[in-house]
């Protein structure tokens, strides 16, 4: 029953961390810049699950941001290699003694050195605006013009995945890459599911014939209502090893100079749940996002059924919230003269490296360009000629690798808690209740629930020591240091994929 008269409290907006990540693109340029390179640059590897953002929303902000910065280098490249040249005439004039023409050349000089000012401070500037427009209740990706259609029909399309494909370099720590933080990673004992459940007169019911495959299809159905969790998300989707992908067929791979398929047939998922390939198998993949998306918890299933027993294999991932770098938007002032104040302190500190650092920076850019169509061309001429080895395979996600488990606070380390054992106990009660359906004896299945659940404890007060927080029988902690990603090391500052080995 509904509570009535009470005073509402305020909520997180659905779309905080896709708001965040646009604000930080106008405000942190090696970031867009990082986003704009994993997004929409031409490549060969596959793309991680958007986890909660809104992708064509954070690159048509990316593209905004990255053309006002072109556009703002490309008029101080002139005034950065115009500026010596005119000081130096100024100067010979003086010596020459042509004072007159000296005095409009100093100021010719002085009109330049405004000019560059004026347009480093109105990038600056609107690039604030552009970051607090974020904070209103507009619609975020209706506050940036669009990008190219076929980049943004690609990114849509990515809500929609069932197919991942995950390179060897991370394979051993997580296979599910882009999911984060293992918390666990367990077999659940099997269970004899060949034993007929008997009518009210004791017979014997013939058993309706499932497979793995069925079983993963009603528990995506009936998950979302058993749990009552309102964001949770369920999905199956194939798993394959990024060197195997260029054997999965064109469904996977339509142009082996390209990116694999996110979206590949049902039937090739449904295949990946019963049998297992070289380096192929299908997860029923379970999403929650807590209040504001600041956590994301996923819970990884499959069924293995090899008659006459059934098991569970279950892993479970968490993605902190956004490091402290993308909290800059909450910190920009509101009131038009302190905003421009600010931009202006902002702007006179680095006026000098932003001027003279436009050359340099533009030069850079084209040829890391140069260098990435070069590389990528080599690699795409020996896969013409045959090559199979390739690893098409994502290394690390966007959303993990801006994340901070540092910031895991009290409620996220509680929200994860809970969804885990709202979503365990849920895929528990869900294979009973498949079981049942199919006149299957659930005595022994019973049995092995009972110790799964009393087995499982969950703690979440005290320090944050490490990325794991439940014990007992799931004691399978991550191995690495706490502020680590999946894929080893530190984060990466400069953005969401680290380079690959031998990736062009």
């Amino acid at each position: 029953m509904p509570l009535t008269g009470l005073t509402p409290l305020p909520k997180y907006r659905t779309d905080l961390v896709t708001r965040r990540l646009c604000a930080t693109t106008h405000l942190d340029e090696q970031f867009a810049r990082a986003v704009w390179s994993e997004y929409v640059e031409d490549g060969l590897q596959a793309r991680t699950l958007p986890q909660g953002i809104n992708l064509v929303a954070l690159v048509r902000h990316t593209g905004q941001a990255l053309g006002r910065l072109r556009n703002r280098d490309r008029i101080l490249v002139v005034a950065a290699l115009m500026l010596p040249a005119v000081v130096l005439l100024a100067l010979w004039q003086v010596v020459a003694g042509h004072q007159g023409t000296a005095l409009a050349t100093a100021l010719t000089a002085a009109a330049v050195l405004v000019g560059s000012w004026s347009v480093a401070f109105q990038s600056e500037l609107r690039g604030r605006r552009a970051a607090l427009g974020l904070i209103g209740d507009a619609t975020v990706g209706d506050l940036a013009p669009p990008v190219d259609p076929e980049v943004e029909s690609r990114l849509d399309s990515m809500k929609r995945a069932n197919f991942v494909a995950y390179h060897s370099a991370v394979e051993s720590v997580n296979p599910f890459v882009g999911s984060g933080w293992r918390l666990t990673e367990a077999v659940w004992p099997p269970v004899d599911v060949s034993r007929p459940a008997k009518d009210d007169q004791g017979r014997d019911l013939p058993i309706i014939p499932f497979d793995a495959a069925d079983l993963h299809h009603y528990l995506a159905v009936e998950l979302p209502k058993i749990v009552g969790l309102e964001t949770l998300k369920a999905r199956n989707r194939l798993y394959v090893r990024g060197a195997h992908v260029s054997y999965m067929g064109k469904d996977v791979l339509p142009d082996a100079t390209r990116p694999p398929a996110v979206v590949v047939p049902k039937q090739l998922v449904k295949t990946g749940a019963v049998t297992t390939g070289a380096g192929a198998e299908t997860y029923l993949c379970l999403r929650m996002l807590n209040p504001g998306g600041h956590v994301v918890f996923t819970m990884h299933l499959r069924a293995h059924l090899l008659m006459p027993r059934l098991s569970w294999e279950v892993a479970a991932y968490v993605i902190p919230p956004l490091s402290e770098r993308f909290d800059a938007v909450e910190y920009l002032p509101t009131s038009p003269a302190r905003l421009w104040w600010e931009t202006l302190r902002t702007v006179n500190r680095g006026f000098r490296h932003t001027l003279f650092g436009a050359p340099g920076r533009l030069h850079a850019e084209s040829l890391r360009l140069r260098r990435l169509s070069r590389d990528l061309e080599r690699v795409r001429k020996e896969i013409r000629k045959k090559r199979k080895d390739w690893d098409y395979g994502a290394v690390n996600g966007l959303r993990e690798a801006v994340a901070d488990w540092e910031r895991m606070g009290y409620s996220e380390r509680r929200d994860t808690s809970h969804y885990f054992k709202r979503l365990e106990q849920g895929v528990l009660l869900a294979t009973g209740a498949f079981l049942r359906e199919h006149h299957v004896d659930t005595s022994d299945f019973e049995d092995t629930e009972k110790r799964i659940v009393n087995a499982q404890t969950y703690h979440f007060n005290g320090a944050i020591t490490g990325p794991a927080m439940f014990g007992n029988h799931l004691q399978q902690f991550n191995n690495q240091h706490p502020t680590a990603p999946p894929g080893g090391g530190q984060p990466p500052a400069a953005g969401p994929q680290p380079a690959l080995p031998g990736r062009p």
